[in-house]
């Protein structure tokens, strides 16, 4: 039983190894497609809010040269020289936001892949690892099959041929009957109990 369980073990083992490298680099694939996927959308997402940054403080130039001209007509000094101030603080921040604004876009196009190709490709590559893993696997079926069918007739040969060894032994009492299947039931309970093919 011992030796069985063994051996059944050292065939699954076997047999794990030789397809654990095509599913650990299916696996890999997926896992590098999940990561630039997220590296994508994470750069994609801070692209969008450089772009809304901006956006933003462009509109406050808009709306600071409105108050320019306001205050310029309206000659408030006081007026202009605090939007002189702001001016240069929104320059300051606007050349910022433009220079965050060129890094996330440059670290856009270095995420940015075609997500249907790689997905296809993904496919792609899981249905040839399928066919092919089925493929093995139909042979090992069939090559397992086959030892199993020639070790079954094996083993009836050699079992038929100590059949035949065993002759019926002629009684002349009942006595000498009862003795014999007495014995041969020890012989027979004993092998049971003892006897481990293989060992």
């Amino acid at each position: 039983m011992f030796r069985r369980k063994t051996l059944e073990k050292k065939i699954t083992a076997i047999i794990r190894a030789e397809f654990a490298g095509i599913i650990a680099d299916l696996e890999r694939d997926h896992r590098e497609y999940l990561h630039w996927l997220k590296l994508k959308k994470e750069t994609r997402d801070a692209l969008e809010r450089a772009k809304a940054k901006v956006r933003g403080l462009h509109s406050e130039r808009i709306e600071l040269k409105k108050q320019f001209w306001k205050a310029y007509y309206e000659k408030d000094k006081d007026a202009l020289s605090e939007i002189e101030y702001q001016s240069s603080l929104l320059e300051r921040a606007t050349k910022k936001a433009e220079k965050a604004l060129n890094k996330a876009r440059a670290d856009f196009e270095r995420a940015d892949f075609d997500e249907v190709a790689q997905s296809f490709a993904l496919r792609t590559k899981a249905n040839i690892a399928e066919d092919e893993v089925n493929r093995r696997v139909e042979t090992l079926e069939k090559t397992l099959e086959e030892l199993l069918a020639g070790v079954r007739h094996d083993i009836k040969q050699v079992g038929q041929t100590l059949r035949d060894e065993y002759k019926e032994p002629h009684f002349d009492t009942a006595e000498e009957r009862d003795a014999h299947v007495k014995k041969t039931t020890e012989i027979l309970n004993a092998l049971t109990e003892s006897y481990t093919p293989g060992k």
